[in-house]
This record gives structure tokens, sequence and C-alpha cells, in this order.
């Protein structure tokens, strides 16, 4: 296995807050889908199967390797331990030679959830109904499964896809949904914290685009339930949907129901997480509901209404996989934005006073004053300014 090539993956957040390492067993997730836009291309090979992620220490990062599929690229889940996260975070992308082989590293279930159509069986992640049928897909050889909009008037079966196996992940952890579809048209409606009788808050899209109004007025508009809408964001054939949501409680207590939390709730949805990926996005502040639910419900993904009175041309989607899992790079911090560089040469700096070294002087650009590592007292550690100003990649 050769080397070929050692670049740098740069992930840049512009609201991101520092959380503790007991969130999600200490791992952070990223889903990197833009990999092959970069100008690095041609050493990836379209399949991105001959890399390897690293953090800044060479730790190897755990990988989840999705496919390409007609026009969707291939792309990559990646854990990262929490404390190599930063608002500013470069990873090592070690490219090898084109005989590498490759398998997925990062396990499914726990944290990360996932639906193949290509080898998984339905009925062990979705509730089952007569809507659903599994259908073969002539573009890889595998399948697709197809949910289509069956009305039930007694409330005896769902009227969409539902999963059974999402629930549980912590309110405070946030909620990531990826779904790769080979068709999904007209009128969907998206739940990434639904319950089977009505519906609990979460990240709900609605995708319409139907003209059946009294004026036979064509409505084409994408919207989420935070007041995001966009005429133009619009998902239709092979497409892959990306949401999120962030509960951020600002306030609890206790009543007679139970315990309760008041949240900050931001949700977003878009067509990934490239720089280019057209998206919406709402956000509820304040929010003055007292919520007594601690964890995510399952996740809907349901077609609504129809097209036209021939009432069947955009009553189904297909829908090829399914990922779930938990992140706070997304939602209330903003989809990152994410390049492919040159492998970056450090520069750095040694800090003494006399004969002692101040190794954690700084964390990231910012000076520490509190230099002693023992009595956190001010050292009289002082430094111009255009030493502290410089982005230096590490001080020791």
């Amino acid at each position: 296995m050769t080397l070929q090539e050692e670049l740098q993956i740069n992930i840049v957040m512009s609201n991101y807050n520092q959380r503790s390492g007991s969130y999600s067993s200490g791992y952070d997730y990223l889903f990197l889908d833009n990999l092959s836009d970069s100008p690095y291309v041609n050493l990836f090979r379209n399949d991105l199967k001959n890399l390897k992620i690293k953090t800044k220490d060479k730790t190897e990062c755990k990988l989840l390797y999705i496919p390409a599929y007609e026009s969707q690229s291939s792309a990559i889940l990646v854990r990262i331990p929490t404390g190599k996260i930063s608002q500013t975070t470069k990873l090592l992308l070690d490219v090898h030679d084109k005989s590498t082989t490759f398998s997925s590293t990062l396990t499914i279930g726990g944290d990360v959830l996932m639906f193949d159509a290509n080898s998984d069986t339905y009925s062990q992640f979705f509730m089952n109904y007569s809507g659903l049928s599994s259908n073969n897909d002539s573009t890889d050889g595998g399948k697709f499964l197809r949910v289509r909009f069956v009305p039930s008037i007694d409330g005896s079966s769902p009227t969409g896809l539902i999963t059974t196996s999402a629930s549980g992940q912590s309110l405070a952890n946030n909620r990531v949904t990826v779904a790769r579809f080979k068709r999904i048209n007209g009128n969907v409606s998206v739940n990434d914290n639904a319950t089977y009788h009505g519906t609990t808050t979460g990240c709900v899209m609605m995708q319409s685009d139907f003209n059946l109004t009294i004026y036979q007025e064509d409505l084409k508009s994408t919207s989420i339930n935070f007041g995001g809408s966009k005429s133009y964001c619009m998902f239709t054939g092979a497409e892959t949907l990306l949401m999120a949501s962030s509960f951020d409680a600002y306030s609890s207590g206790s009543d007679d129901e139970g315990n309760w939390k008041k949240y900050h709730i931001h949700g977003r949805a878009g067509t990934g997480t490239s720089n280019t990926s057209d998206y919406l996005e709402g956000f509820m502040r304040d929010n003055p509901t007292k919520i007594y639910q601690n964890d995510y419900n399952e996740v809907s993904i349901s077609p609504e209404w129809y097209l036209t009175d021939e009432f069947e041309e955009y009553n189904y989607v297909d829908l090829k996989w399914l990922l779930i899992f938990p992140s706070p790079l997304f939602a209330a911090n903003g989809i990152p934005q994410v390049s492919v560089t040159q492998r970056q040469t450090k520069t750095g700096i040694r800090l003494y006073k006399g004969e002692h070294e101040y190794p954690k002087a700084y964390k990231g650009s910012t000076l520490l004053w509190d230099a002693n590592d023992e009595s956190l007292e001010n050292t009289g550690l002082y430094i111009p300014d255009k030493i502290i100003n410089h982005d230096w990649d590490w001080v020791f």
C-alpha cells in the first residue's frame, strides 16, 4: 500500500461551542460528501476508497464508506474523538495507491444507525405496511425501497415510512438524518422525531409540488417547521437529503407531569453538506413550551397528497439508504465548511520564563495568561501582540 499524497481536511464552524467528552461516548461524527469536489479529485478516484483520515496527532479515525449512486457522489462518515474537534479543525487525509482495498471500519449500531436497501431487510428497520415494497435497481444491481402513500382511515397502519429502531438518542446530542433517494418528488414530509400517532417537536420538513388549488396555482416549495421556506430548494429524482436538528436547553424544572425542559430549537434541511449545497433553516429561540421528552423518537418519511387528480404521479418515494447519527457539528452550529488543501507545514515557538517551559501556554491562537499548569496563577508571561495574534499551529 503506497502513500501517494498527504492532504489536509479543513473544517470551519462559524458558531462552535466546545462540549465535554461525555457526549456520545467521547466521539463526534462528521459527514463528508464533497471530497470529490476538491482540486485533488484526481488523487481520490471516484469511489474514495483509497483514503485514510487521521487527527493531527496521527490518531486514525474510523470511517463508514457510502458508495456513489447515480448523480450522487460517494461519501464518508468520520468518527472523531471529541477532544480533537475545535472551531477550526484540521484532519490529515492520506491518499493511497489505487489498488488499496477498503472496508468500513465504523460499526453500525449504537450511535450510528443505517438502513441500506441493497442488503438490509426493511422489516428490521421500519414498520411494515401495505405501502412498502422492495424493488430491483438496475443502476447498481441492488435494490431500493418504495414507500407509497396508502391512506389509513382507521389508523390501523402507518401512511408513510417510519423507523422502529431510532428512538433513545438524547435530545441534547442533536440528530442528523441523511437519506439518499433514487426518487423523491412532489409532496413529502420528513420528521426526525416522529411518533406513530401524531408527532412531537423535531425538525420536520415538508416538500410541496402540486396544482390542486381552487385557482389552479402551481405550488412548489420546501419548508421546515421553524419558519424556513424556499421555493427553489426542491428534491427531485436521485437526491441526498440531509436534515439536522438541535435542542439546546435554556430552562428546566418539574411539575405534576414530571421533569421538563425548554429549548432553543434549530433545524436545517438541504441537499448535502458541501459549501455549494442548497439548504433552508429555521430557529425557534426561547421556546416557551415545556417539553417532558428527553430522547428523540423515530424518523419518518411520508409521501403526502397528490400532484394531480390522477392521484398517482407523486405519491411515492424510492429510498436507497438512511443514515442517522448524533452530531453537534451541524444544526445550531451550522453546517461546517469543509475544504481539502495540501498538508500545511507546522510553524511554532517555544515559550520559557527563566528555565521553566510552558508547553500549554497557547490553545489554538489564544494565549492562556494563567500559564502555570499547577496553580493557574498569572506568571507574568506577556508576549508582544505580533506574536499573540499569529495563528500558530503549535506552541511548545
